[in-house]
């Protein structure tokens, strides 16, 4: 029986993935349980990226996050501070940013890849003294702990949403879980759905792409098998071989 992985991430997420896999050699076979979807109404958007000048930092934990912002700040013709901090949470989330806000920061990697991009966000945040505000353009499910941990030093913080989440069905999680020897997983919210709709016994090992995903798993009843060192197609594709390994 051919060892399969399965892919439940957006179809533009991880771009080589597959590839990488199917080097291994495994087969792969992409089931989005999530899509995404613009917000109902992009007024507040608008308006957040024309009053920049309000805030002493903008902090993005998503590249999907970042692209609308950025499009939406350049349609608008927003204007950008020169003292504007721009950060991001990981490399993929700079690249997506360019250089639309200008300068981008980030947080040591290896805190990343210990606490979790948006932990380490809010920490690098902290202890550079920002006192904000700090705008957080962000999805409409996301986790709490950046504006949360920002709050809980003083910092307020404004939450905008760019993007809206839809969820696939239970039947079409299970389908996923039925399907393949290793599900790749890269959301929360996800994880979750998952551990909602399949029962213990027909569970197959699930690779988190990073901390965040894989507390949320745990949380939900279904630990990962493992824990990718990078939220990458490489780190990605070294997490299948070792569950490849003991075989």
């Amino acid at each position: 029986m051919p060892f399969t992985v399965i892919l439940t991430g957006s179809a533009e997420a991880f771009p080589g993935l597959a590839e990488a896999l199917r080097a291994i050699p495994v087969d792969v076979e992409a089931i989005p349980l999530l899509a995404f979807v613009p917000p109902v109404d992009w007024g507040p958007v608008d308006e957040a990226a024309r009053g920049l000048t309000h805030y002493q930092a903008v902090a993005f934990t998503s590249p999907r996050a970042a692209r609308a912002f950025v499009e939406r700040a350049a349609a608008a013709r927003a204007v950008i501070p020169e003292r504007l901090e721009v950060w991001a949470s990981g490399a993929g989330t700079a690249d997506a940013l360019g250089h639309g806000l200008g300068p981008v920061r980030q947080p040591d990697r290896g805190a990343v890849g210990a606490q979790g991009a948006a932990v380490a966000l809010a920490a690098a945040l902290a202890s550079d003294g920002v006192r904000g505000p700090v705008l957080f353009p962000c999805g409409d499910i996301r986790r709490d702990e950046l504006p949360a941990r920002l709050r809980d030093q003083g910092i307020a913080v404004d939450e905008i949403v760019c993007y809206r989440t839809v969820l696939a069905g239970e039947s079409e999680a299970r389908r996923a879980a039925a399907r393949g020897q290793v599900l790749v997983v890269a959301s929360p919210s996800v994880a979750e759905l998952l551990a909602r709709a399949c029962p213990a016994a027909a569970r197959p090992a699930l690779l988190a792409v990073g901390p965040t995903t894989a507390a949320a798993s745990r949380a939900s009843g279904w630990p990962p098998a493992a824990v990718a060192s990078r939220p990458t197609a490489e780190a990605l594709a070294a997490g299948v071989r070792a569950l490849l390994a003991p075989r």
